[in-house]
């Protein structure tokens, strides 16, 4: 696992050296460079496989083709027995020898025979191109700036900026899409001449062309012929076998350890085929929602070598850092960047139970969209589209208009009932979207900023929503595409290779996934929140796994508040610096602090998290040039 970056068309060793020590973090154990005419490639190297051998660049035998790699092949023995069988000669185990002899035989084509988490950039000096290749889950990020025919990469924004092709500016669209919905789904970033190659793409850059493909797509197409035994057995045989792949390497391991029934079936199957010392990880927040007590007894159960951490210190004090390394000010970053920091001063592989919740709906907006399933279908479209709509919308814009925090969460739950025939909106208002309602708009923004602003929410999911199925399958395809990866997946990387510690997610094993998409949604939501995936485990979980209520690994916003959120809000958002951005309305932020503090002002203290942490991306990125 380790950290790339690149240019391709200007660039020199000290530019390059610039771009890799911008991402240190992610590969501490070595640092290798490469330069041909055009291109530049470098890499940070954290050694989890062949340690001793696995130098990158890796070549072809005779140096026509070189790779700079971020990631794990699962299906490298395969691989390695097929080239060998070839006649290709691999001069070690190292999973990255492998992509220069594939490229060799079957083209830049040959990304669509891997199973695993990568990005990676391969030259090919014969033709003089560069590809730039993700995985198609999007487990491994992968960046780029382009400028005329000039381009530079990297797995980080930061690298990118120290190649000095591009400079940190704002992208307001992103800004307004992450204080939505907290993350910045699709391919763009918050540095304006960022973006992200998309989950399963490919950009080939040469002979003064630049060319885009994808491949490697997951198909929802349901199977109706399989029954439910077969449904049932065949999910802990994919599952178990993804965890064996993963279970590869030669440093030590561990699990990143709630409790709950993801991260505990990872054990169990564990467990299965391996009795030695297995390390598990779990950080508490000295809240009422930490889960540390159901994990000590997962991990007295399957017998593990159980750390456990509670943070007694003020956590918002590493939001600083945090932000540094993820580049988005995204609210579930800090509890991810304080347990790798823990989990990296045991082991340098970690596997994470991320992906079950997303494959079989674990989420509680899945109930709320089956809730109203019948009064989608009774009710007249055209009464809910020219009456229910219009009069629920007055409602909320109206109390929207009282400038009273308390307020809103009534306003938004008419909102939601309003958009009982927009799926789309429906599904919005559940994952926090606001831009429906103009009077909540207007006391967020100023008014320079409202009238820049050419984008709303909707417009980065209509497209996920069709109309051709059940809103809370599209929901579920949607999340899997924009949440998954821009939010979940990306925290997952950034906060633990902050640490250099690689996480592996064996929910998202690209067998497994294909698999676990072919499931008729019948059955994925016929028995409740995740009610399929907890009956094929029942044979091998503790009962009182089963049996656990749904926490999710999160900081409680109102704890935070109590503790120092509100501290930090009134040091950062001071209504000159607010003034100063010229974004945000500093009568909204006085009027949360000035609220009496509860529960149902949990969204208001999520904005609040939002906004301090895209003044401190400003600090970080836009002052101080990228800086820690």
């Amino acid at each position: 696992m380790c950290g790339i970056a690149g240019t391709f068309g200007f660039g020199d060793p000290d530019i390059l050296r610039a771009m890799t020590d911008a991402i240190a973090h992610r590969g501490p154990d070595g640092e290798y460079f490469y330069h041909d005419g055009p291109v530049h490639l470098g890499s940070r190297r954290l050694a989890i496989l062949d340690p001793a051998r696995g130098a990158q660049p890796m070549l072809n035998e005779d140096g026509s083709v070189v790779v700079v790699y971020n990631g794990e092949i699962y299906n490298y023995a395969e691989l390695r027995d097929h080239l060998l069988g070839r006649g290709h000669t691999l001069e070690t185990h190292c999973d990255t020898e492998l992509l220069p002899h594939l490229y060799e035989d079957e083209g830049i084509e040959f990304a669509a025979r891997l199973n695993g988490i990568f990005a990676f950039a391969l030259w090919d000096a014969r033709k003089s191109k560069l590809y730039l290749v993700r995985d198609p889950l999007g487990v491994k990020p992968l960046v780029f700036a382009r400028r005329d025919d000039r381009l530079a990469f990297g797995s980080e924004g930061k690298a990118v900026l120290a190649s000095g092709l591009v400079s940190a500016r704002l992208d307001e669209v992103s800004l307004h899409l992450t204080m939505n919905v907290r993350y910045v789904p699709g391919e763009r970033t918050l540095f304006a001449d960022i973006q992200r190659l998309p989950p399963g793409g490919i950009l080939e850059v040469g002979g003064g062309e630049t060319r885009r493909q994808s491949y490697g797509t997951v198909d929802w197409m349901p199977d109706t012929t399989t029954g439910e035994r077969e449904w049932l057995d065949g999910i802990r045989h994919h599952l178990e076998r993804a965890v064996r792949r993963q279970l590869q390497s030669d440093v030590p391991l561990g699990v990143s350890l709630s409790g709950g029934m993801d991260s505990t079936s990872l054990v169990a199957l564990i467990r299965r085929g391996h009795a030695g010392p297995l390390k598990t990880f779990t950080l508490g927040f000295n809240e009422p929602s930490d889960e540390t007590a159901d994990a000590r007894l997962v991990a007295e159960h399957f017998e593990t070598e159980h750390e456990e951490i509670v943070l007694h210190e003020p956590a918002m004090g590493h939001l600083r850092q945090a932000i540094y390394h993820t580049e988005e000010p995204k609210v579930n970053c800090l509890q991810l960047y304080l347990l790798h920091r823990f989990i990296g001063s045991h082991v340098k592989v970690v596997l994470s139970g991320l992906g079950g919740d997303e494959l079989f709906g674990g989420y509680d907006i899945y109930t709320y969209l089956r809730r109203l399933r019948a009064p989608r279908a009774v009710l007249p479209r055209w009464l809910v589209r020219h009456a229910m709509t219009p009069g629920l919308d007055g409602a909320a814009g109206f109390l929207a208009r009282l400038h009273r925090p308390a307020l809103d969460l009534y306003a938004r739950g008419f909102e939601w009932i309003g958009s009982l025939q927009d799926p789309v909106r429906h599904y919005l208002v559940l994952r926090n979207a606001w831009d429906f309602n103009r009077a909540l708009v207007e006391r967020v923004y100023t008014r320079e900023f409202r009238e820049r602003l050419t984008v709303r929410s909707r417009d980065a999911f209509a497209d996920y929503f069709p109309g051709d199925l059940p809103v809370e399958s599209e929901a579920l395809r949607a999340e899997f595409s924009t949440k998954m990866v821009n939010d979940l997946l990306h925290n997952e990387d950034t906060m633990s290779m902050a640490h250099s510690v690689e996480s592996r997610v064996p929910f998202l094993d690209l067998d497994f996934v294909r698999f676990a998409a072919a499931i008729p949604d019948s059955l994925r939501f016929g028995r409740g929140l995740k009610g399929l995936l907890k009956k094929a485990m029942m044979p091998v979980l503790p009962r009182r796994t089963l049996h656990k209520p749904k926490r999710g690994f999160t900081v409680d916003p109102v704890e935070q508040y109590k503790k120092d959120l509100k501290t930090m809000a009134h040091d950062v958002l001071t209504p000159d610096r607010i003034r100063e951005g010229g974004v945000f309305n500093p009568r909204f932020v006085s009027t949360i602090l000035d609220a009496r503090p509860g529960q149902n002002l949990r969204w208001h203290y999520f904005m609040l998290w939002q906004m301090i942490g895209l003044e401190l991306w400003r600090e970080l990125f836009t002052e101080s040039g990228g800086a820690p």
